[in-house]
């Protein structure tokens, strides 16, 4: 009788432990993975860009996520044929930086995982500068210098579906449309014939529409 005893309540605790493990996993809020760390393949732009996001889940079909990104590219332009000052060509860098709030609505399954629309707004910081290489030639017209920045403000909404693969490996995919705000600031530095270097300065905004593909390959846990 006390070995029959023993044998039930250690058969009840293993049926306690295993629905609570289900109750975390298949519940009504996923206890187990509320956060998602990811990283963004570059599809798409001229300069391909790293960009990392973070995703907490605040409820069964919400989260909130966050977004940094930046790309950098250093060129060298060089002539074939130098003239005998010793003018060799350009040398340009550009870097941007940014981040990228949004939140998410999960329309099917439960957040990390399926179906979801997300409005997203993008803050960004772009800078581009050239500089010469060698002695300019006296004559003429020639680029002596310049430099630009722009700052960018944008939103997109985007539509996109999440899988979480076990152990906790993402895939994330998506598709938006929105629009961007670009003021641009330069500062222009030229060489004419009689020697003077003038200075061009001047601003500009646009707006731009804007399309995006997304792919994100992380990590629930």
């Amino acid at each position: 009788m006390v070995a029959m005893r023993k044998w039930g309540l250690l058969l009840s605790l293993v049926s306690t432990t295993v629905f609570a493990q289900e109750g975390i996993t298949t519940g009504s809020f996923p206890v187990a993975r509320r956060n998602v760390v990811s990283l963004s393949l570059p599809l798409e732009g001229v300069y391909p860009q790293l960009a990392l996001e973070g995703e907490r889940v605040l409820g069964e079909h919400v989260s909130l996520s966050l977004g940094v990104f930046a790309s950098f590219e250093h060129a060298r332009s060089r002539l074939d044929d130098p003239p005998d000052t010793g003018y060799e060509g350009l040398d340009g860098t550009q870097f941007r930086v940014g981040l990228a709030p949004a939140v998410r609505f999960y329309l099917s399954g439960t957040a990390p995982q399926g179906l979801w629309v997300s409005p997203r707004l993008e803050v960004s910081y772009w800078r581009e500068s050239s500089r010469p290489v060698g002695n300019l030639p006296s004559g003429g017209f020639s680029l002596l210098s310049g430099e630009s920045e722009i700052w960018s403000v944008g939103a997109l909404a985007l539509v996109g579906y999440s899988v979480v693969l076990e152990p906790g490996f993402t895939v994330q995919a998506g598709v938006g449309l929105g629009a961007r705000r670009d003021a641009l600031t330069y500062d222009k530095a030229g060489l004419i014939s009689n020697g003077e270097a003038p200075v061009e300065k001047g601003h500009q905004t646009t707006w731009v529409f804007t399309q995006r593909v997304l792919v994100n390959l992380g990590w629930a846990f």
